[in-house]
């Protein structure tokens, strides 16, 4: 889980401030977000104990990781990544009356 932090607070946003007008997410914890929800296929607290990072199994830790590295290759869209963890949010912002 160590480089999935490191990744997440310090690779991530550093890449992320050359790329203020292309990368939608640009803070650690919205890589946070968006990388757990991804591998959750959900808002992530809906699986996982907070926090998160110490309650990750070895597989989800090891696909948090995996998707870390593809997002700061860029090998797949942060857009689409990004666009998934807020739909899975959504039904998170309605107010039931």
């Amino acid at each position: 889980m160590n480089q999935v932090l490191h990744y997440v607070k310090n690779v991530l946003p550093s890449i992320a401030s050359t790329k203020k007008n292309t990368w939608p997410i640009h803070d650690d914890h919205c890589f946070m977000r968006v990388i757990l929800d991804n591998i959750c296929g959900c808002a992530w607290y809906e699986t996982i104990p907070s926090p998160a990072y110490k309650n990750l199994t070895h597989e989800q830790a090891s696909a948090a990781l995996k998707l870390a590295k593809q997002i700061a290759n860029e090998q797949v869209s942060l857009h689409v990544l990004n666009q998934r963890s807020k739909f899975w949010r959504k039904k998170q912002l309605r107010l039931d009356f």
